[in-house]
């Protein structure tokens, strides 16, 4: 078959989807209007800090099976280390208080009541049937956000629910949509801590993602467009039979395909009748150049604005999610005000702040609120060619990392399954 199938997006949704239709020998052409891949994904060298860092912080954990089969198709299963067990470190830097949730690395429901029974490994300050009440507040929440679901005034919805949700979800528990969260539980935590042990990247996101991922695609054929906008989508008789870009028309086979895996706040602009969520909201990260190496970690924080602090050799990166009111600061405020909370959180001998880099992505995911996931579109579009892809899009998970490389995957099942296309 010559068909073409014509990606428009080169974040990790669309990676992920060139990647199983190359494996899979079809013909692809890749466009991404930014001068790079890999999206919120991408590493670059920072001049000032001398190193490798990710322009954002990403959580995987061990039971994201969508992010595993990505890094076998692209051969970076070695990119990724999985810790020994489902362990998380957590601080309060406003009353120093530690504390450790332990899920270690056990397989099935026995194991999960094992860990909920043991008062030691599970989180602070809440008996074994208060969480387990809780969980299963979380799996009956449809239409519910986690503050309605939830008891706010306990105090471990300060030191466990109210961090987990602002981090995983990127949005505040009186706005997150509880059913997203059950979602990241129901795959993870709740089939035991062998599958929820947090996975740290070797050589950062860009080496372990999106490095692999286009040598495969150059291997097989597929041309990467960089810095090639698709302008408009030009549509006839209910399919699209051409794309416009600033350097000239594509015009679009009988059999060609399409698949949309642009950021939520861009679709608008390509697909002027499509009904998708539009809201969004900010992550913060920062990066500082530390006197000594650390070893790979990940460690939560407690009554501060960032909610992880990740090390990797000299570089110390914080993430802040929800920080829609942080966005507008100088990012010497930002990095002086964040500083103290990452001597504490690592145990670090100096407090002089080292040098940093503060990187802003103002509509990082879309506002994940019951109202908004409601609109969040199927693969399938009302064009008979035209596919969607991006954390933003019906996947069942919230816009994550593992949501993104699954959109996807989904998308390009759907091309190999449609009509001529997936016929050999």
């Amino acid at each position: 078959m010559k068909d073409r199938v014509s990606i428009i997006g080169a974040g990790v949704a669309g990676l992920s989807c060139a990647v199983r239709l190359a494996h899979a020998g079809r013909k692809v052409t890749v466009f991404e209007a930014s001068p790079y891949a890999g999206g919120r994904c991408r590493s670059f060298h920072d001049q000032g800090l001398d190193a490798i860092i990710d322009n954002g912080a990403h959580l995987m954990l061990s039971g994201n099976t969508d992010i595993l089969a990505y890094l076998d198709l692209i051969g970076a299963r070695d990119q990724v280390l999985a810790s020994e067990r489902a362990r998380f470190e957590f601080l309060d830097v406003e009353f120093d208080q530690a504390w450790a949730i332990d899920l270690a690395a056990g397989q099935g429901i026995g194991s999960v009541i094992k860990w909920i029974f043991d008062a030691p490994r599970r989180p602070p300050n809440v008996g074994p049937w208060t969480l387990m009440r809780e969980v299963l507040a979380l799996k009956m929440s449809q239409g519910k956000t986690v503050a309605e679901c939830l008891d706010t005034r306990r105090p471990h919805f300060r030191t466990f629910w109210e961090p987990l949700c602002v981090g995983v979800m990127n949005a505040n528990p009186d706005e997150a949509a509880a059913e997203l969260l059950w979602a990241v539980f129901e795959e993870t935590v709740l089939l035991g801590g062998s599958f929820a042990r947090p996975m740290l990247t070797r050589n950062g996101l860009g080496a372990a993602l999106v490095d692999p991922a286009l040598n495969t695609l150059a291997q097989a054929g597929v041309d990467v467009k960089l810095a090639q906008r698709v302008r408009s989508l030009d549509f006839n008789k209910g399919r699209v039979s051409g794309l416009t870009l600033a350097s000239g028309a594509e015009v679009l086979g009988e059999h060609d395909q399409v698949v949309l895996a642009v950021p939520h706040m861009a679709v608008a602009g390509l697909l002027h009748d499509m009904t998708a969520p539009q809201a969004s909201h900010a992550i913060l990260n920062v990066h500082y150049r530390l006197k000594s190496p650390q070893k790979s970690a990940l460690k939560g924080a407690v009554g501060s604005p960032a909610q992880w602090v990740f090390t990797r050799g000299h570089i110390a990166s914080v993430t802040m999610s929800a920080a829609d009111g942080w966005v507008d600061k100088d990012a010497d405020e930002i990095a002086r005000v964040l500083w103290p909370d990452v001597v504490k959180i690592l145990s670090l001998e100096t407090t002089a702040m080292p040098a940093y880099r503060v990187i802003k992505e103002r509509r990082a995911t879309f506002a994940q609120s019951p109202d908004a996931i409601a609109l969040r579109p199927g693969t399938q579009t009302k064009y008979e060619n035209l596919y969607l892809a991006g954390d933003w899009t019906n996947t069942g998970l919230p816009a994550t990392l593992e949501g993104a490389i699954r959109s996807g995957r989904k998308a390009a099942e759907a091309v190999l399954g449609n009509g001529k296309l997936g016929r050999e």
